[in-house]
């Protein structure tokens, strides 16, 4: 992403027309020392001779209130009369007054101020024919204009001009070209161009690509306030790249640059508050910047969660985990609530491998040897129904089951069974005997059901964790799921003869 930016109006100090023998420098220097009133003595009988310098730069000043009070309609009317003498200054001056109420007029004055070389008005007629405000749109007319004040140094045309070059628009694509302009904006402090700039190393564009040099340029920008620069320097720290990873720094930028908007920013700040990185973990706090994000129309970016989609999760994990505080967790994820992106992600930080996870299928699949002695599979089950906003899979969980393997082992169901008790206590139901048949057991725990089973003859044993609402609407769609396809089948069937 780039950012281009108008650069507001300034009274630029402009050498003085040569404009008979009025006082006129004399006048410069003092409004250059700020000493307005001695600049306004000077004017006064200079704009009353006709003199467009005095005219314009009197305008200004009662523009502006310095040293007079401060007048419009005065200014209006000498900046009018120093416009159609033709100084720049007044002429760029009600050009960008005139936008964006009248593009066209503001066209028409910048236009001439840019053809007599000021440079503001050659970046601002530039930005004119780019947008095609006021006049017909032409990149090839854009690049021309940004070029003249490029070359005057004006730094929000390199900037722009940069801009071109890495479009390719009305020019040839030229990431290079982009970089050189890029930097020259960048080197004099122009907070865009040093945005644009790391994102050229962040991307290996026209560069070498390097992490710790996108940082630099990032942090250069995000120091003046460049949001889209905090929101890439917080994700840099957030993911470690070009800098230690440091989840509280990536908070710190992900919230400067959320608190101007940036909707990027709100959603992952919503996400770190979800997940307890950087911060406490707060599921009321996560929905309140996942809500700020979405009604932006955030539909999330670089692999993060979006925020139309995580609001509604988020919103019933507070729910359910408010209603059930006390819920059996895996992994450190309370399971009143879950949901499959915070559990898979509790499961890599714990250094579980994963053998398979996919959005498109109920289960994900996991090797647990490396977590919980004696088991050798693990599945966490989701329901995927569509909710009620057609925001995409919900991904609520259902169900876990840890597989113990195991051949003519009866007294396996019981070390499993002691297992679980030693955290939650002895189970609530049990069923069958030890020494022969099905067995299992059963805890019921705030909203959670937790089973140890095995079957018989075989002594692998099983445990569970159950949403049992979840899970029962997750077996509804399996369901409703296989009649689809056996319809489908007997369709193709039906077609074949």
């Amino acid at each position: 992403m780039k950012r281009t930016t108008i650069l507001m109006m300034t009274m630029l100090i402009l050498p003085a027309f040569a404009w008979g023998a009025c006082a006129f420098d004399k006048g410069m220097a003092a409004a250059n020392k700020k000493d307005y009133q001695t600049a306004i003595r000077y004017w006064k009988p200079c704009a009353d001779e006709g003199n467009a310098a005095a005219q314009g730069e009197l305008g200004l000043m009662y523009m502006e209130g310095h040293g007079v009070k401060r007048n419009l309609a005065k200014a209006g009317r000498l900046l009018g009369e120093a416009a159609r003498q033709g100084y720049a200054e007044a002429q760029y001056t009600i050009g960008i007054l005139s936008a964006p109420g009248d593009y066209t007029r503001s066209a028409k004055w910048i236009s001439k101020a840019a053809k007599q070389g000021h440079t503001e008005a050659q970046f601002f007629l530039g930005l004119l024919y780019k947008e095609g405000n006021g006049v017909k749109q032409s990149y090839a007319e854009a690049v021309k204009w940004f070029r003249r004040a490029a070359k005057q140094r004006n730094a929000g045309a390199q900037n722009n001009l940069g801009g071109m070059y890495d479009d390719g628009r009305g020019v040839k694509q030229s990431y290079a070209e982009a970089v050189k302009w890029y930097r020259k904006a960048a080197a004099q402090g122009y907070a865009g161009a040093q945005f644009n700039l790391g994102v050229m190393y962040d991307h290996g564009r026209g560069v070498q690509q390097s992490y710790a040099e996108a940082v630099k340029w990032y942090r250069k920008a995000a120091a003046q306030g460049e949001a889209g620069a905090q929101f890439n320097l917080g994700w840099m720290y957030d993911h470690g790249r070009g800098v230690q990873q440091d989840y509280g720094k990536a908070v710190k930028w992900f919230r400067k640059a959320a608190a101007q908007g940036e909707a990027g920013a709100q959603n992952n700040l919503g996400w770190m508050y979800d997940y307890g990185q950087g911060v406490k973990q707060s599921y009321a706090e996560a929905v309140k910047w996942y809500r700020k994000a979405a009604a932006q129309g955030y539909a999330g970016a670089q692999g993060y969660a979006g925020a139309q989609r995580s609001l509604p999760i988020a919103q019933r994990s507070l729910r359910e985990r408010r209603q059930h505080p006390h819920a059996p967790a895996l992994f450190g994820v309370q399971l009143a609530g879950a949901e499959r992106d915070e559990l898979r992600h509790a499961l890599k930080r714990a250094g579980v491998r994963a053998l398979r996870e996919k959005y498109s299928y109920w289960a994900d699949q996991y090797d647990p040897s490396g977590a919980l002695k004696g088991a050798d599979n693990l599945y966490v089950e989701y329901a995927q129904k569509l909710d009620a906003h057609g925001w995409g899979s919900t991904d609520y969980f259902a169900m876990a089951q840890y597989r113990f393997p195991s051949s003519m082992d009866i007294q396996q169901v019981a070390r499993i069974r002691d297992m679980v008790a030693s955290k939650y206590g002895p189970p609530d139901e049990s069923y069958g005997t030890i020494r022969v048949g099905k067995v299992s057991y059963v805890w019921h725990r705030d909203g959670v059901d937790i089973k140890v089973y095995r079957n018989w003859p075989e002594t692998t044993t099983y445990l569970e964790y159950i949403v049992p609402g979840v899970n029962k609407a997750m077996n509804a769609e399996i369901a409703e799921n296989k009649r689809k396809q056996q319809q489908q089948k007997a369709r193709a069937q039906s077609n074949a003869f």
